[in-house]
């Protein structure tokens, strides 16, 4: 399937799907047209005497539907026509447009309607527009192959070990349990495994479900791969849908931090804007519970959460209204812990994560490597005499190859280095100094006072 013409698009990502087409009128948003009224009136609210082509700029909708329903307000005395004057302001390509404000009957209404949803920005996709884009948009439609999954590891050590076993475990779209000592690289792995997909993806700005908007679009984990979206002129022949952006596919990422609430659709304490959950805005990518077991609510209660989507590739939200909606469970989930997996979940959970991966320290050539790159990276010198001397620390102290410790012990050096103004040469002492800064006394089999 080809992008429509003119779509430009970076980071060599092709749609995995036509683009959703523009659609040309009110009933073909299949949504209630008192939804779409309702935000046009809080538009006008927000943005006073706009004109037909911003409305439908900020809408997402081509004109004539704008049209329609300033009409429509308009015999409601919702609206108020303001002709624009030769002494305009405005610019050129926009005097000959009326512009449009909220009389004061519209004015109370936009109050009311903010109050019961403060959601504005374009019209929401219809819940099977969404679950229809999100099942054709299914990761395993399109499979991976050794070459990808290289690439997407070019800057991970140790990565031969890996490419084998993340490979088949990404085309099976199957849960994934990452687990291994803190430092090992399971949530640096976790972040690049997105990287091997080789398809973009088409995300709502919002869905509309059972009498709520609920806002799908994030900026925090959607990243647009084409300007499409921002353009204020429609073309029918050569754009897609403005109600949907291209993006690259989600990598959405959550800690300790987690709470059951961001896994339900909810909102802020500062605005009625109802948020769709993680798993939601993850679809068609990957979702990434990191630290499992560091989480406020029992790992039970948590896992227990994922039973039924992992197992049928769908999920049950309930809405703000009492109302349940199903939407698909069409995403990479992965979770990771340092944590003993037989101790944190029970067999019945364990059997559904399709692959357990094991994340173990570096050998010592991949180890060594490590530090020589990174050292060259800070712009010091790392000394043979320093190397000989990391690896009698590992071995007197029996702490493994942790890809996370070249990082931060060559940071500590620099520290030290900065200080004393001394040249950018990281020495056996100086090597010593930030070791024994990096780890506690019991952490090297030292007694503590």
């Amino acid at each position: 399937m080809q992008a429509p013409k003119e779509l430009e698009i970076d980071t060599g990502l092709t749609p995995q799907v036509s683009a959703p087409q523009i659609v040309t009128s009110i009933d073909g948003l299949d949504i209630p047209m008192a939804v779409v009224e309702n935000l046009v009136i809080k538009h006008l609210s927000a943005h006073p005497k706009s004109d037909v082509l911003e409305l439908a700029r900020y809408l997402g909708v081509v004109t004539h539907i704008i049209e329609d329903l300033l009409a429509d307000l308009r015999k409601k005395a919702l609206v108020e026509v303001f002709q624009p004057s030769s002494q305009s302001i405005f610019k050129e390509s926009t005097k000959s447009h009326v512009r449009y404000a909220l009389s004061e009957q519209g004015q109370s209404n936009a109050d009311t309607a903010f109050k019961k949803d403060a959601y504005i920005g374009p019209v929401p996709v219809s819940l099977k527009a969404y679950n229809d884009m999100v099942e054709s948009q299914d990761l395993r439609a399109n499979l991976i192959t050794r070459p990808d999954v290289e690439c997407a590891l070019g800057d991970v050590y140790g990565a031969q070990r890996l490419v084998p076993i993340l490979g088949p475990a990404i085309n099976s779209g199957r849960a994934l349990l990452l687990y291994g000592h803190a430092g090992t690289g399971k949530s640096f792995v976790a972040a690049r495994i997105l990287n091997s997909l080789n398809t973009s993806v088409y995300v709502p700005y919002a869905v509309y479900a059972a009498g709520n908007i609920i806002k799908v679009f994030s900026e925090q984990h959607h990243k647009p791969i084409s300007n499409d979206y921002d353009r204020e002129v429609i073309s029918l022949k050569s754009h897609y849908d403005k109600r949907w952006v291209l993006c690259q596919r989600p990598n959405v990422q959550v800690g300790g931090e987690l709470t059951m609430d961001m896994l339900e659709v909810n909102h802020s304490e500062h605005n009625r804007i109802w948020i769709a959950p993680l798993q939601m805005i993850a679809n068609n990518g990957i979702l990434v519970i990191d630290d499992l077991g560091r989480q406020p609510m029992p790992v039970a209660t948590l896992l227990n959460r994922w039973i039924v989507p992992m197992e049928y590739n769908y999920d049950y939200l309930s809405l703000p209204n009492g109302q349940q909606i199903t939407i698909p469970f069409v995403l990479t989930m992965a979770f990771s812990t340092n944590l003993n997996p037989q101790k944190i979940a029970d067999p019945a959970f364990l059997r559904r994560l399709g692959y357990k991966i094991q994340f173990q320290p570096l050998v010592e050539n991949d180890y060594l490597s490590l530090w020589s790159d990174l050292s060259e990276d800070k712009g010091l010198v790392l000394q043979t005499s320093a190397l000989e001397s990391l690896l009698n620390l590992h071995s007197l102290h029996k702490i493994g190859y942790f890809p996370c410790l070249p990082k931060d012990i060559l940071g500590i050096s620099h520290d030290i280095i900065q200080f004393e103004q001394i040249e950018p040469e990281v020495t056996s002492t100086i090597l010593q100094r930030a070791w024994d800064l990096y780890f506690t006394a019991d952490e090297q089999g030292e007694s503590v006072l």
